[in-house]
């Protein structure tokens, strides 16, 4: 059972997003914009909500106070499209060292495997998100055991089942090292956010770095922990030089 360092964890993501931030803070800027694409918020309405507890007229104005277009749909499909492309190069940066050979080459993507991503990105949140409105706690252990599925379903050629399954496996012994792993994300994101909000997007980098370390480290494609380094042995110590200068006389 491969175990995962939350400290070594850190370190290589860490290590990794100082490298490669640029492109992937682009990423998440375009990103978020895309998930904000027609969809307007009342402010006012939002903010007579707390005024009235009864459930049935918080849902009435929650749905008055967000109005939807019809360019949501172009921002919802935007937003999956640059995870994929954004899980693909993570990978890339973390198992190669670089993030694409070439810009048009990152933005190029399967349908059949981004039709699967976008379907395993879909139901994560609806199994994840019924566990959390029963119980929260149901809601946090089905996710961590799904934690993997759309990253598997983004850089690994799989079926739909075989990147939830494989996802709910490869977590089966490292539940409370995921849990850690989290919390600790929430620190960094945290850390991130009083850093002017602007960290928030590097921090948002260092924790998908994580996400991918732990992967390749629960997948056997990185040891658990960094090799430390050997201790240098100490130099033997010189021999005496020979004195020629002069010889015996018989």
């Amino acid at each position: 059972m491969k175990k995962i360092f939350v400290g070594d964890t850190v370190s290589r993501a860490w290590d990794l997003a100082v490298k490669h931030w640029p492109i992937f803070v682009l990423l998440s800027l375009v990103k978020s914009l895309g998930s904000n694409l027609g969809l307007t918020v009342n402010k006012d309405v939002l903010s007579g909500m707390g005024q009235n507890p009864d459930p049935q007229e918080v849902a009435e104005a929650m749905r008055e106070a967000m109005q939807f277009s019809p360019w949501i749909i172009i921002g919802v499909l935007l937003s999956l499209y640059i995870g994929f492309i954004t899980f693909r190069m993570l990978y890339n940066a973390a198992t190669t060292g670089k993030t694409y050979e070439s810009f048009g080459e990152a933005l190029k993507i399967d349908i059949n495997q981004f039709a699967i991503f976008f379907c395993v990105e879909l139901a994560v949140g609806i199994i994840v998100g019924l566990g959390t409105v029963c119980c929260i706690l149901p809601g946090i252990f089905l996710g961590v055991r799904l934690l993997f599925a759309p990253l598997i379903a983004a850089v690994e050629n799989v079926s739909f089942t075989e990147a939830l399954s494989r996802s709910w496996n490869m977590t089966s012994g490292s539940f409370w090292d995921l849990v850690l792993l989290g919390l600790t994300a929430i620190g960094i994101a945290i850390l991130g956010f009083c850093a002017c909000c602007v960290g928030v997007y590097f921090a948002d980098v260092v924790i998908n770095f994580m996400l991918v370390v732990a992967y390749l480290v629960l997948r056997s494609y990185l040891p658990s922990a960094a090799p430390a380094e050997e201790p240098i042995a100490p130099a033997a110590p010189a021999a005496p030089a020979e004195n020629n200068d002069y010889q015996e006389v018989k």
